[in-house]
């Protein structure tokens, strides 16, 4: 098979968008959240007016990621907005059903002529504590961004970053669970289904939706990040997937197929983030002399 039959196999995986409404869900309410339970709390507001839609993948079958993210967005008053979407499982591979899953929420966004759409993973885990003076630094963060910028990222795995100014980082970055996509990415996720030949991909990274990102211009990062990821099995690789490629190793396998993957990528996000800012210098002389690695 050759490398443009291998491309249109792939894109044939692909799944037409699914934005039917019967897909999509609000938050349930708590009773006792304080915003939007029967105890709202005056005073301090969380603000995410900065913001047109927020949405939140889970899978139809994971009732057990829907608590966990709810009880997250009742904690930072985003249970008032978030939109859950709850596609089926994908039947050949749990990557292909993720990608096609960012783009059916990208093409919910575009048909309601959103602009700044915020977009979570259902292992989201706000790390830190979140108040209104942190959504204030993230809306000054978004109007600071150069013009064309295409994602801004609240929780990541950088793999390489540097600070565009204090508190915003310019990134290369792992990990889709929580950011913020501009109407630019939304478009391309609209005209990039699952298998589109020519998309480049980060090598660390493999071929899901988050190596496609690492390779795209204009992606920045709040820093510190505020969220990481739940310890909790992936949905993205099964058992059986990872048996088939254990003789295949590579240098991410040491976490994509480690049997503690998840407490990896939870645990190390925040470090990782320290560790690759105390080696910016050197990536920024990487970046001078080997611009192809990372493209503005």
């Amino acid at each position: 098979m050759t490398g443009r039959d291998r491309a249109a196999a792939g894109l044939r995986l692909g799944a037409d968008p699914d934005i039917r409404p019967d897909r999509f869900h609000r938050c349930p309410t708590d009773p006792d959240c304080p915003h939007c339970g029967r105890r709202q709390r005056e005073g301090e507001a969380f603000d995410w007016s900065f913001l047109d839609r927020v949405f939140c993948i889970c899978l139809r079958t994971r009732e057990d990621r829907m608590r966990h993210a709810s009880a997250q967005f009742h904690r930072v008053g985003l249970c008032r907005h978030v939109l859950f979407y709850r596609p089926d499982r994908h039947p050949e591979k749990g990557i292909i059903g993720s990608w096609e899953a960012h783009r059916s929420v990208a093409m919910r966004a575009l048909a309601e002529g959103a602009g700044r759409v915020l977009i979570f993973e259902d292992d989201v885990l706000f790390n830190r504590r979140v108040t209104p003076r942190t959504l204030r630094a993230i809306a000054a963060a978004l109007d600071s961004l150069p013009e064309g910028w295409m994602l801004f990222y609240l929780g990541h795995w950088p793999l390489r970053a540097w600070f565009l100014r204090p508190g915003v980082l310019r990134t290369s970055s792992g990990c889709a669970h929580a950011y913020i996509a501009s109407r630019r990415l939304l478009e391309w996720l609209r005209d990039h289904p699952w298998g589109t030949p020519g998309i480049d991909r980060h090598p660390l990274v493999g071929r899901a939706l988050d190596s496609a990102y690492a390779m795209l211009p204009g992606t920045y990062a709040l820093f510190p990040m505020i969220a990481t990821q739940a310890v909790s099995p992936s949905d993205n690789f099964t058992a059986a997937q990872k048996r088939r490629r254990k003789n295949k190793w590579r240098l991410r396998h040491l976490v994509t197929h480690s049997r503690h993957r998840e407490w990896l990528l939870s645990h190390l996000m925040r470090p990782a983030e320290l560790t690759v800012l105390l080696l910016a210098p050197l990536l920024m002389i990487a970046e001078i002399f080997r611009p192809r690695l990372f493209r503005r």
